[in-house]
């Protein structure tokens, strides 16, 4: 039966009272997301208080189903059939391969393991973890155990934790700085690949081995460094905290999924460190909320490539995989370049636009943060160049401007639909790149869509990653502060009017850059650091950084 006046629609869960602790969403009797309120009210008061979904749920939530919230206790607090999207028919989650999802608790789509065991991808996901631990101690030299959830469910009852997605390892590094220990995870990378495993880079400190799952989807495996530093034992990228070194060494053993792996000395301390005094009691909502200053920490020392790529990526992939056609946007700048131009793509995305300008005769290279197998793929069967680039790390734009300058003068760079996908340290960059990147002169053509605030809070896109408002007014005021020309413009007025609440509208500009150096030519653009940059740096860079503590 459903409290009077709590109810369930396409924004999110709305209560009369504040909730006493976690809130499970349940859809047709299953539980696909839990929630942790904020700040806001003490249990039990007479607040109105919604919990907003998260995107990812949010978008897939089109369809008819009997929904339940369930709090702490069990009480239930809504019970009902609700309409999401307007539509009638069934509500369906779950992915292309028929298995049921889950939101987790960091708002992503997840698999929990519970659902798959009857197709053997747990089994799968055990023997490869003894693989990689085999793989660690024989050829890498370095001790690593369970971590984080899997040690929690390896501790609680010997088995994977239901609502779990992953197994998690951690291993111990010795290096005396976080540059060498980037040095050695991407030892251990190619290490693992060697092995024949398919290796994801998601920061210089943690890397996931992705495995094909016999029910048609993939699985995951993650590798986190862990370090003590200044007294302090680290784990990638939520523990910064006094714990001695015979916690964790020599290493012991736990029971998980009927085989003996290797565990820290002392289990119970180190899972009190991740997840409280209380990490005996299951809490699916549970979140790690390191300080910033650790966050901070870790993306100084080993940046990161989780921020929204995840999103951008499967965005990128479907329209890869679909073959999807080159823009109108490639068709107008192909029209304006001298044959065999020089050219870069900054968020090259599915490389449809790429791979047309590489066909048409032009030196191309393809840069994105998200660029996805097939992309790659069909941008070097085009004949043209691909790489990586994090908008997000500064190190990674100063250093991919400087490769991109020491090479032939650059005719052009081409930027669509990038401006309005990035937060605004992203833009900040994405403006000092392009700088670098012209500073012998060029054009630099742009395109993007703007969006009212309104539309793309709602992100309106379903095949796309989140977009911002962006008033194309801000390329013309960046433009006039670094002394370049706008030779072309159009739609710009239909985009302000976007961006302070109208409809969404398309803009594009041809911009000028003077010359403002002048250097003797170096190599080819198509010879520049052409490697696959994620078999090795994660954020497109080796490391750089000197390792002194933050």
């Amino acid at each position: 039966m459903t409290t009077p006046g709590a109810r369930v629609d396409d924004v999110g869960i709305h209560l009369v009272t504040y909730p006493d602790g976690p809130v499970d969403l349940l859809i047709a009797g299953d539980r696909i997301w839990s929630c942790v309120p904020g700040a806001g009210g003490r249990p039990g008061d007479a607040v109105e208080t919604t919990l907003a979904f998260p995107r990812a749920l949010r978008r897939r939530l089109v369809g008819t189903a009997r929904v339940q919230v369930v709090d702490e206790s069990g009480a239930v607090l809504v019970d009902d059939d609700v309409v999401f999207g307007g539509s009638t028919e069934p509500l369906d989650l779950t992915d292309k391969h028929g298995n049921k999802i889950v939101i987790d608790k960091w708002g992503l789509v997840q698999r929990p393991l519970e659902n798959r065991r009857a197709s053997g991808v747990v089994e799968l996901m055990v023997d490869q973890t003894a693989r990689i631990l085999e793989v660690l101690r024989d050829d890498c030299g370095v001790p690593a155990w369970l971590a984080f959830g899997t040690l929690l469910g390896a501790a609680r009852e010997g088995r994977a934790i239901g609502h779990d997605s992953d197994i998690d390892l951690c291993y111990l590094s010795e290096q005396p700085t976080p540059a060498l220990m980037a040095q050695e995870m991407w030892q251990i990378a190619r290490t693992l690949r060697r092995a024949g495993m398919v290796v994801d880079i998601k920061s210089a400190s943690f890397i996931t081995v992705v495995i094909d799952a016999p029910d048609g989807g993939t699985a995951s495996i993650d590798l986190y460094t862990a370090f003590f530093l200044d007294g302090l034992l680290h784990e990638t990228a939520t523990v910064r905290t006094e714990v001695p070194r015979s916690a964790v060494l020599p290493l012991g053993t736990i029971t998980f999924e009927g085989r003996e792996f290797p565990a820290p000395a002392d289990v119970a301390a180190i899972l009190a460190v991740s997840y409280g005094p209380s990490w005996r009691v299951p809490d699916p909502s549970f979140e790690h909320r390191p300080g910033r200053e650790v966050a901070r920490r870790f993306d100084g020392w080993f940046g990161q490539l989780m921020r929204g790529r995840r999103e951008w990526r499967r965005t990128a992939a479907l329209r890869a995989e679909a073959g999807d056609a080159p823009s109108d946007f490639a068709r107008f700048v192909h029209e304006r370049l001298r044959p065999g131009s020089s050219l870069v793509e900054i968020g090259m995305g599915s490389a449809a636009d790429l791979a047309f300008w590489a066909e048409s005769g032009h030196r191309c290279r393809g840069l994105d943060y998200a660029t996805p197998v097939a992309a790659r793929r069909r941008a070097r069967a085009a004949g043209a160049a691909a790489g990586d680039l994090n908008l997000y790390d500064l190190r990674d734009v100063i250093t991919r401007g400087a490769l991109l300058a020491r090479g032939h003068r650059l005719d052009a760079v081409c930027v669509r639909d990038v401006f309005e996908a990035l937060d605004p340290d992203g833009v900040e960059h994405l403006w000092l790149l392009l700088r670098l990147s012209l500073d012998r002169g060029g054009l630099l053509f742009v395109e993007g869509v703007s969006w009212s605030r309104e539309d793309a809070a709602a992100w309106p896109q379903r095949d796309s990653g989140p977009v911002r408002s962006f008033d194309p007014d801000r390329v013309l005021d960046e433009v006039r502060r670094l002394g370049a020309r706008v030779v072309h413009r159009e739609g710009v007025a239909e985009g302000r009017r976007a961006a302070r609440g109208g409809p969404p509208a398309r803009w594009r500009f041809v911009i000028d850059f003077p010359a403002r150096a002048s250097a003797d030519d170096g190599t080819d653009i198509d010879d520049t650091d052409d490697r696959d940059d994620t078999d090795d740096h994660p954020h497109g860079l080796s490391a750089l950084n000197d390792g002194s503590a933050a």
